[in-house]
């Protein structure tokens, strides 16, 4: 069973342009994995997880996760479960994922792979590293993301997040924002945001 994964996202004014800007090609990432299909960001996932150093499979997804949340990463859009700790941002977005699916990790700690699903009922205690898709397969899905057993539950997704996923903004629907166009901006803002155009 699948269900509408809520998230959330703060951004500070120094680091992100304004919504109105940010959200023109939807939430992007800074320097984002080769590759434009999840299957492909699986694969890659996959090798990053391998490669940690660690005992078992366990380890290593744990060592990744803790990798993710060291600090932020061009590649890697961190989100979180709870607004708790998470929410006190310029910018304070929530992000409402449909039809989304969890699983644990399984394979080996050589070659890990999609494990066992968590029922949907289980979602609010998950008890380990799980990975998130929108669809029962990787194939089938346009989402992917890495979940960490964190107080705040973070959730990492290696792609860019469309725009129709992104609910609201400081509490405004998204649907409400008058959003740019590349023709809206300055030579010296093409410039500046040009990593997160599309």
């Amino acid at each position: 069973m699948s269900t509408t994964l809520t998230l959330y996202r703060g951004e500070k004014n120094n680091w992100w342009p304004a919504p109105e800007i940010r959200l023109m090609s939807g939430m992007t990432l800074y320097e984002p994995w080769p590759g434009k299909t999840v299957p492909i960001l699986w694969e890659q996932l996959r090798q990053e997880v391998s490669t940690q150093l660690g005992l078992s499979l366990q380890a290593k997804t744990a060592a990744y996760a803790q990798y993710l949340r060291a600090t932020g990463h061009p590649f890697a859009l961190a989100t979180a479960w709870t607004n708790v700790g998470s929410f006190t941002s310029d910018y304070n977005y929530i992000i409402k994922i449909p039809n989304a699916y969890l699983f644990y990790w399984g394979g080996t700690k050589t070659s890990p792979d999609i494990g066992e699903a968590v029922p949907s009922s289980e979602y609010d205690s998950v008890t380990g590293d799980f990975i998130v898709l929108n669809s029962p397969t990787v194939n089938g899905s346009t989402v992917l993301g890495f979940g960490h057993k964190t107080a705040t539950r973070e959730i990492t997704f290696f792609h860019d997040m469309p725009l129709k996923y992104i609910d609201s903004v400081n509490g405004k629907p998204t649907s409400t924002l008058k959003l740019k166009s590349s023709g809206d901006l300055s030579f010296d803002e093409k410039v500046k945001y040009r990593k997160f155009l599309r």
